[in-house]
């Protein structure tokens, strides 16, 4: 499979913490597959690389923008 290039990775970036900065109470991830019509996988290491920059966290099942 092709990768993406930099400026698609950002764009979806910015698109998964929008999507939690719009849901104050949280989404699960599989949620947010739902929502954004991404493979699950794809959504996790999205989630985990915002994750690693502190820009969103989870509590419990959920995630939050930060």
């Amino acid at each position: 499979m092709a990768r993406i290039s930099q400026g698609e990775k950002s764009r979806k970036t910015r698109r998964v913490r929008r999507v939690l900065i719009q849901h104050p109470y949280g989404l699960r991830e599989s949620e947010l597959t739902r929502v954004l019509g991404w493979d699950r996988r794809t959504v996790n290491n999205y989630l985990r690389a915002l994750r690693r920059k502190g820009l969103i966290y989870k509590e419990g099942w959920d995630w939050f923008a930060d």
